[in-house]
């Protein structure tokens, strides 16, 4: 007859199997969330002083403020808000990138995410050294100069596997959305919209 002890001693050995398969199957992304919002710090800055969390009254003041500064105009559509920057840490000469960013705002007119749209000034479709293929790594290392913090890891998401940057609250999603154009998805993951893919 198993007596007490030797029942307790199996069920101990039988749970620490547990976690310890579930800690090694853990993806890289799941324990990064985990460490980072384990650390109760709010990462909300998008970029020339639009945040996260951002009311769209603060958004269009802001933007507006931006334009009379001569640092942004209206973009191809009333939605979009146009900035062109020239890069010369990861060109080999200074290159003119033109940066597009439109928020989402929630129901209560918050913003919780902004995409940011980036292209080549000179993009033309017989261009092949302005494409968006290669963009995206040099949009990635830009990424980490201006945001600093933790690294890109590869997440799947949708059936892609995509580079996903993580500090905070703050979540960046990259991708390549046509010949074009790369899109930086900044994301606030504490919001409703998102804690539901928190895990995934």
């Amino acid at each position: 007859m198993m007596t007490i002890s030797k029942y307790l001693n199996y069920a101990i050995k039988f749970c620490c199997l547990i976690i310890l398969i579930n800690a090694c199957t853990q993806s890289d992304y799941t324990r990064l969330v985990k460490a980072e919002l384990s650390k109760n710090i709010r990462i909300d800055s998008v970029i020339l002083g639009i945040n996260l969390g951002d009311t769209r009254d603060e958004f269009y003041g802001r933007c507006f403020e931006l334009n009379k500064q001569q640092l942004v105009t209206q973009g191809p559509n009333g939605a979009t808000v146009q900035y062109f920057f020239s890069d010369s840490l990861f060109h080999e000469q200074p290159t003119s990138i033109r940066l597009l960013f439109i928020p989402a705002f929630d129901e209560n007119d918050v913003i919780k995410e902004v995409n940011l749209e980036f292209s080549y000034a000179a993009w033309a479709p017989w261009n092949t050294v302005y494409q968006s293929d290669q963009l995206i790594k040099k949009v990635q290392d830009i990424l980490m100069v201006w945001y600093k913090g933790n690294s890109f890891v590869s997440v799947k998401l949708d059936d892609r596997i995509l580079p996903v940057k993580l500090d905070g609250n703050r979540r960046l999603i990259v991708y390549i959305k046509d010949e074009q154009n790369v899109v930086v998805k900044v994301q606030d993951i504490l919001h409703p919209a998102y804690k539901h893919s928190i895990t995934k």
